[in-house]
């Protein structure tokens, strides 16, 4: 008989490119795009200009806009390999790791957006994260050192749970979940395997696969941990002879069982949690490479294969289906190394299609006919406007923890575990009114006023807000604004035009 991880990896192989480079990912995702939009007789929106294309790409790899300086010299490129250029130097700038870090730790502690002791275990938590970006560690190897994460304290020998906030170490994962064995498999099953079990905690889901015993099957590699005392730092502990799990509320007792229905076979004396680390991240898991792709793929495209990106279920079908296998198979076989995954997405036409809508019919989101108008997140704002005020990167880093930035990020970040940001009212009233804006503002636009014509200046601030020159109409109307006011009033004309162009949708959105 043929087991689910077998049937999962022939299918899989099925669907395998023959090469798995970011050239034949970028043409496997254009010939499904286009293949489905052909279909359906909706046409492509064109290519983006490089002004367009180049803030998109520098948003979603650096994690800001682009500087006015590095505008000019894209533009001024005549190479034509000049966009592969700048997606290989995106993903070797020191900023792409930070970036990283900053996204995936949103999603792993979700917590610290609203738990002020949770923020402690940021600095090390992400330095782990930065380290393995960096190094270009495969994926599953990151998983499963997050997953199995060495828990020294024993029931009879506690010991606090870190020591060194700094030192780069993924213990925070398990710490910040409380040391509870249903919020870790919850948080796991959902991030990495795209699997929403924490329905199932207390009865089964009339309508979904997962049942509650699946739910404590997951929870019961976890069963050991606990925590003795109360607190974020606490001491954890872990009993690694602990295989089963009592049900809530029931008597009843589950053992350790993968979601495939195959029973683990762990060594004695070892976590539990380290053979459900290396089953989840094993070639041929029907979830984990999927799920992983999807996550990457929405947070590029604006829109997972699968939406929501962490509900992979048979009610909830992929829009392309085989180009999820295929990106999938391709990460796989790269040894899941983000390198080769970005650089294929971003190489796309798909990627590298306007967000300008040409068509009626392209405004479905999922079928990538035209690129999504994203939200920035609270921290890819925040470092945008730190940017406007000309500060440098290391400003930008050493500032990171400051009283400020931690302001800023509670009112612009969301708290829900998706992930994706939320507009209101306080914000757009702190874009147009707080002394942080008013400070940046007075300071690019001191910047730009150094300029040798008004023509110049409106430029420069176009450069520097919006990523791109002014067309003839709007230099038109900002040169006559700020010159009707004559010599005495142009300073204050020229924050003015500043002010506008930050509080313009278009600054505030990855387009």
């Amino acid at each position: 008989m043929i087991g689910p991880m077998v049937l999962a990896t022939l299918c899989l192989a099925a669907n395998a490119p023959a090469d798995s480079g970011p050239i034949a990912v970028s043409a496997l995702i254009d010939r499904r795009i286009e293949d489905q939009a052909r279909t359906r007789e909706i046409p492509l929106s064109p290519r983006a200009d490089d002004a367009e294309f180049f803030r998109r790409l520098t948003i979603d790899l650096r994690g800001h806009i682009p500087s006015a300086d590095e505008v000019r010299e894209f533009l001024a490129d005549p190479s034509p390999d000049k966009r592969t250029r700048a997606i290989k130097e995106s993903l070797a700038h020191p900023d792409h790791g930070r970036h990283f870090a900053t996204t995936w730790r949103r999603l792993l502690l979700p917590e610290a957006e609203s738990q002020a002791q949770v923020q402690y275990f940021l600095p090390g938590f992400e330095a782990w994260l930065i380290e393995a970006r960096e190094k270009d560690r495969g994926f599953d190897e990151v998983v499963r050192e997050l997953v199995a994460a060495p828990i020294h304290g024993t029931p009879d020998q506690p010991q606090m749970v870190l020591t060194d906030l700094s030192a780069p170490n993924p213990i925070a994962y398990i710490a910040t979940k409380e040391a509870d064995p249903g919020k870790i498999a919850a948080g796991v099953t959902r991030l990495f395997l795209g699997v929403r079990l924490e329905c199932a905690q207390c009865h089964d889901h009339p309508f979904d696969k997962w049942t509650r015993k699946q739910f404590w099957n997951q929870a019961a590699f976890f069963s050991g941990i606990s925590r003795r005392g109360r607190g974020t730092f606490a001491p954890v502990i872990e009993a690694r002879e602990m295989r089963t799990i009592g049900v809530m509320e029931t008597g009843d007792t589950a053992e350790a069982v993968f979601l495939t229905g195959e029973t683990p076979e762990i060594p004695e004396g070892t976590s539990p949690r380290k053979a459900y680390a290396t089953w989840m991240t094993s070639p041929g898991n029907p979830f984990f490479a999927r799920a992983v792709v999807n996550r990457v793929w929405a947070q590029l495209m604006g829109t997972g294969l699968v939406d929501p990106v962490d509900d992979f279920q048979a009610m909830n079908p992929p829009s392309h289906p085989e180009l999820l296998d295929e990106l999938a198979m391709a990460f796989e076989s790269s040894g899941y190394q983000f390198d080769t995954l970005y650089t294929g997405i971003c190489s796309s036409a798909a990627y590298q299609r306007t967000s300008r809508s040409t068509d009626p019919l392209q405004d479905d989101a999922r079928l990538f006919t035209r690129m999504a108008v994203k939200p920035m997140t609270a921290e890819q704002l925040y470092d945008s406007l730190l940017l406007v005020a000309d500060q440098s990167a290391d400003d930008r880093s050493a500032r990171q923890g400051r009283g400020d930035k931690r302001k800023f990020l509670d009112l612009f970040a969301t708290p829900e575990a998706s992930g994706e940001p939320v507009t209101s009212m306080p914000q757009s009233l702190y874009l147009m009114n707080s002394g942080s804006i008013e400070r940046a503002i007075g300071k690019r636009a001191k910047l730009a006023a150094e300029a040798a014509s008004v023509e110049e200046t409106v430029q420069e601030l176009t450069l520097a807000i919006l990523g791109r020159p002014a067309s003839h109409q709007e230099l038109t109307l900002a040169v006559r604004h700020i010159e009707e006011g004559g010599a005495s009033e142009r300073p204050q004309r020229i924050e003015d035009f500043c002010w506008a162009l930050l509080n313009l949708p278009e600054f505030r959105w990855n387009h």
